[in-house]
């Protein structure tokens, strides 16, 4: 098991972690020796990811959250703290999208995509924040995207609650750095998460035209946001804070 990234023993919150994105990185920070909470709002949901991380050989608990649910995540905060510590490294890697233009967007609609993405984001920091300050240091990541920077058709929704991602990221930056707290975004490109996969499995023709907007000529896997999410969890990232990092094979520079 690596131990270079200076992690090996490590506490991480993984929120969103049963499948994509979020369960890739927790993976990817028990391979470096990171023990891992698991949080999501179906406990069977997250149990594949919890065997995957236990095969590495690193203990994993599976909490569950509902995070537009201010109460419940101020638990869950509480539950992981009391029961297995303060984290060093808290990841909020929710799911959820919205592809419809702006004049046909439901205002239900627009407050799950909000709620679920920024708000939830914003009350996971919070609850986690408090305790991470109080012990002098600790790393935050959260999911933002390229849609934060560059925008396409049917994506107003999204777009919205992931470029207040990336600015709360650096809001949360600037107030939370003086307590050892660094608070750092991910913003990945279009990425082969079982949501996507379905996408292309009903459109044969989607994959390629997508690759045609990448400059390294590929979809992006999960396992792509594991080296930049270990960076940004590890020392060797302690003087980067309020910056959001694009994973997008060159997408958004392209726009």
């Amino acid at each position: 098991m690596a131990t270079d990234f200076g992690l090996d023993g490590a506490l991480a919150v993984v929120v969103g972690a049963s499948e994509g994105i979020g369960a890739a990185i927790a993976e990817g920070l028990a391979e470096v020796g990171v023990a891992v909470v698991l949080g999501g709002r179906f406990e069977e949901r997250l149990a594949g990811t919890a065997q995957a991380v236990e095969d590495i050989g690193v203990s994993a608990h599976i909490q569950t959250v509902d995070v537009r649910d201010s109460d419940d995540v101020k638990r869950f905060a509480r539950s992981v703290i009391n029961e297995v510590g303060v984290p060093t490294v808290l990841v909020n890697s929710m799911g959820g999208q919205l592809m419809k233009q702006a004049m046909d967007v439901e205002v239900d609609e627009w407050d799950l995509i909000h709620e679920t993405h920024l708000r939830g984001t914003f009350l996971l920091c919070q609850a986690f924040g408090i305790a991470m300050s109080e012990q002098g240091y600790g790393k935050v990541i959260n999911l933002s995207s390229t849609y934060s920077q560059a925008v396409v058709q049917g994506r107003s929704t999204y777009s919205a609650a992931k470029a207040g991602i990336s600015q709360l990221t650096a809001a949360l930056a600037l107030e939370w750095g003086p307590s050892g707290v660094r608070v750092n975004a991910l913003a990945p490109g279009i990425t082969r998460t079982p949501r996507v996969e379905r996408r292309l499995e009903a459109d044969t023709a989607l994959e390629e035209q997508m690759t045609k907007s990448i400059p390294l000529g590929r979809i992006a896997e999960p396992r792509d946001m594991v080296g930049p999410a270990i960076f940004l969890s590890s020392p060797m990232s302690d003087f980067v804070t309020g910056q959001t990092l694009i994973v997008d094979g060159g997408w958004a520079r392209s726009k």
